[in-house]
């Protein structure tokens, strides 16, 4: 990692691409959170108009199917109250309901204990469709009281049409039957307008299964219908179906949101709402059927809303990543190039100061900064290496001369020496010629009137020690004129 460091601090051209790359990286960031955030919210806003177009598809689907079940069995009320002095009649008009309406699985003629009298204490004509042919029965006996089951009794109590919530049937005998049906009951009456029965249709729980399953517009969503109680009537968990409400849950675990969206549900309202469902974030859409009290909704987990979103943000950053990973090797292979002079230049300047004056530096054909640089620089290394060959041949000069000059000083000091060594010298042998003439002069001013001074041989001695000094002095003379005619030649 530190070799890396340094070569990154050592190196222009990777400061300069990585410079680059992250002020682009800075402009991506930027421009891609914003496009992110509409984009994300274009997803949202999509998925919950194709939620809810598919919601609202099936629920008016259902609807149309429900509501032609209740004019069905409207118009089919009349015909039986017209008959009700027919009761053999009954069973043929039963099984016309389920003829002319595939989508329901039975159909019952009830009527008040011993409204017919000769047929006894109970008389239902009941028709069942299993899919392959319609069979009719007479039901109820004492094991099975059809006028206290709900289907019945309720819209007797109530006197008007009514949606009875799915329920268990599980007949053993005469035609066997167990399945889940959920019927719509009208009270039947007699031309007085009293209640003396009631008439039944069946339609199976499957069939609502079936048709709200197929809402699918994500693959993890699903769906789930409730009953007026909250019950589940659809759920993909079928233990739930019957034994749990929307509420059970919240019973266990407080859940606010999940508490409002079945309240909210329960009254009949549509609308979207957020709910914490196995620990992911769903967005819930729910319709209220028109007629049954009954309520619809979609499931969608945000992962699958936010999928397309996810896709494209991960090939985003994918695409960008490489594309960055290319603008730095991009920029680096550019930079490296075009600082190759510069490069050069640096090589050249460091042997240059390591003392290679005559290096070479080539002339760019560029007309860019660099390209002036480097020609300016082949000025000046041009003219620093010709003042410096000026400088290597007057030091050499310099050092030839300073030669001559210790040569010249080693002669003078070696002159100096023999002339002190004559300056010394010369005295001693002047002082005994000396002393001898004043010794002469002496004797003959001292002995003017002496006959025994031999004149003669005293004016010899004066002339030989005269000449003797003579001789020392020209000696002197020569050796200082030799002095200066060696100065005057440096």
């Amino acid at each position: 990692m530190s070799k890396v460091l340094d070569i990154f601090r050592r190196s222009l051209s990777a400061r300069l691409s990585f410079a680059v790359v992250l002020f682009v990286a800075a402009i991506f960031v930027g421009t891609f959170s914003i496009m992110f955030t509409e984009a994300r919210d274009l997803v949202r806003d999509k998925a919950w108009g194709k939620a809810t177009q598919t919601l609202d598809g099936t629920v008016l689907h259902i609807d149309n199917t429900l509501r032609h079940v209740e004019v069905s069995s409207d118009n089919m009320l009349r015909v039986i109250e017209r008959n009700l002095n027919k009761p053999d009649s009954m069973f043929s008009l039963s099984k016309q309901v389920l003829v002319n309406n595939p989508e329901l699985t039975g159909c019952s003629i009830s009527f008040d204990p011993y409204y017919y009298k000769e047929k006894g204490k109970y008389f239902s004509a009941y028709a069942y469709n299993d899919g392959d042919s319609i069979q009719t029965e007479q039901e109820g006996t004492d094991n099975y009281q059809y006028h206290c089951m709900d289907w019945y009794l309720i819209p007797r109590l109530l006197d008007r049409p009514y949606w009875i919530e799915p329920f268990m049937e599980d007949a053993t005998e005469g035609i066997i039957v167990k399945d889940i049906f959920s019927s719509y009951s009208r009270p039947i009456h007699d031309a007085k307008g009293n209640c003396v029965g009631t008439f039944s249709v069946d339609i199976r729980l499957e069939w609502f299964t079936k048709t709200i399953s197929e809402i699918k517009p994500y693959p993890h969503s699903f769906c789930v219908m409730l009953g007026k109680g909250g019950t589940y009537l659809v759920h993909p968990d079928s233990t739930k179906l019957f034994y749990e409400t929307i509420f059970t849950r919240t019973l266990e675990e407080p859940d606010s949101m999940m508490t409002a969206l079945g309240t909210s549900m329960l009254a009949g309202e549509s609308g979207h709402k957020t709910i914490n469902y196995q620990g992911e974030p769903c967005h819930v859409f729910y319709r209220p059927f028109k007629n049954t009290g009954w309520s619809v909704a979609v499931v969608i987990p945000e992962s699958d809303i936010l999928a397309p979103y996810s896709r494209l943000k991960g090939y985003t950053l994918w695409i960008s990543a490489a594309g960055l990973l290319l603008l730095l090797l991009f920029s680096l292979t550019t930079i490296r190039n075009s600082l190759k002079p510069l490069q050069k230049l640096a090589e050249t300047t460091r042997r240059i100061s390591e003392g290679d004056f005559s290096v070479t530096v080539e002339n760019s054909p560029r007309a860019d900064e660099i390209g002036q640089l480097q020609r300016s620089f082949t000025t000046m290394q041009q003219s620093v290496n010709n003042y410096t060959n000026e400088l290597r041949s007057e030091t050499i000069k310099l050092k030839e001369r300073q030669e001559e000059l210790h040569e010249a000083y080693e002669h003078a000091r070696e002159d100096e020496r023999l002339k002190t060594a004559v300056l010394h010298k010369m005295p001693d042998k002047m002082a005994a010629p000396v002393a001898e003439i004043l010794t002469t002069a002496k004797q003959v001013c001292d002995h003017q009137g002496d006959d025994t001074l031999d004149i003669s041989e005293a004016a010899n001695k004066l002339r030989e020690n005269t000449a003797q000094i003579t001789t020392l002095l020209d000696e002197m003379i020569r050796a200082a004129q030799e002095e200066e005619r060696k100065e005057a030649s440096v």
